[in-house]
């Protein structure tokens, strides 16, 4: 019996009373207690505005995570994408430069026109053609808004056509017409025609030398200007009268510019739809920003060493890592 109450008595001191009436296990527990019940409430209406957040980001995230892809890492289509906010704001390497290298891609867009435009003037030219022709340049060095521009060539095309004799002759001045349509649908393209007609009508076949020139490049490795350069110095003449009449700045109308731009365009021309959905996610990622910050922003500002944050605080926010992966972008982006 002795050694039964000895066991009895050590097994059970830490149940009696040390602490006024309380025994150890009892004082620490509402010590414990205590400490979590300290903690303040957070304002019911902020928690459901961090679960609003939370389900707006998982509906946008949703989305995100699906037309997220992996060619929007890739060097080269970030090279691209760097190259196209640099041409936007006319700066970096493109800086002085956005507008002679937007008439360059409308000038090679629209080439066809420009030719056909060329063969029409020099091989139909009597006298009434050839006044013709005078009164579109006027009209292009006014510098006339497209519509009123391509009212006034119809009013004139039409009193033409009843000079002209042969039936071939009328159709040549229509298809003239029809081409000076295509042009107007972008007014560079009527800027592009008074300056080629500014210099030299014969330039025209300079833009199918450059055309051939950029297409070489279309399923090569873009990357590296090497190539650009030594192709551009072997036509360097032929690029230095382009510079000319796409008013290229004297100081940049040099070699390496014209390497950039063919760079550019080849890029261009093998991103441009990812380029559109690269868009497209960076917009979907700014929206899903918005919500996130008013997540972060509530729990910096109810932090769990002093609020009972509920669970939700502690949720899983789809398409964090994509947004991570791609911040500095959405960061600077601009829709």
């Amino acid at each position: 019996m002795k050694t039964k109450t000895n066991t009895e008595k050590k097994s059970t001191w830490w149940n009696k009373p040390l602490i006024g009436n309380q025994s150890l296990v009892s004082h620490i527990k509402n010590i414990i207690g205590n400490l979590f019940s300290s903690k303040e409430e957070i304002p019911s209406e902020t928690i459901a505005l961090y679960q609003h957040s939370l389900e707006q980001t998982k509906n946008i995230g949703r989305f995100i995570e699906r037309i997220d892809k992996d060619k929007f890492t890739s060097a080269e289509f970030l090279k691209f994408y760097r190259m196209n906010i640099q041409v936007k704001n006319n700066s970096g390497d493109f800086e002085g430069l956005k507008n002679s290298l937007e008439l360059l891609q409308v000038a090679l867009d629209t080439k066809d026109c420009f030719l056909k435009i060329e063969q029409t003037e020099s091989r139909y030219f009597g006298y009434a053609q050839q006044d013709f022709y005078q009164y579109v340049y006027d009209l292009l060095s006014k510098q006339l808004e497209p519509d009123i521009f391509k009212e006034k060539v119809l009013e004139e095309m039409e009193e033409v056509i009843k000079k002209v004799k042969t039936e071939e002759g009328k159709l040549s001045l229509q298809s003239y017409y029809e081409q000076l349509d295509i042009l107007s649908k972008n007014k560079l393209g009527l800027t592009l025609l008074m300056l080629f007609k500014a210099y030299d009508l014969s330039d025209f076949s300079l833009l199918r030398n450059v055309a051939e020139i950029a297409d070489n490049f279309y399923n090569k490795d873009l990357d590296s200007l090497k190539e650009f350069n030594i192709v551009v110095q072997v036509n360097v003449d032929k690029f230095l009268r382009l510079g000319k009449i796409i008013k290229v700045p004297r100081d940049k109308n040099n070699p390496q510019t014209y390497a950039l731009f063919l760079q550019y365009i080849a890029l261009r021309h093998r991103y441009s739809k990812t380029f559109f959905e690269f868009q497209q996610l960076l917009k979907l990622l700014k929206d899903w920003e918005v919500f996130y910050d008013n997540m972060m922003t509530i729990k910096k500002e109810y932090p769990s060493s002093t609020y009972k944050q509920p669970k939700t605080f502690s949720s899983e926010i789809v398409a964090l890592d994509v947004y991570k992966k791609y911040q500095k972008y959405v960061e600077k982006f601009e829709p």
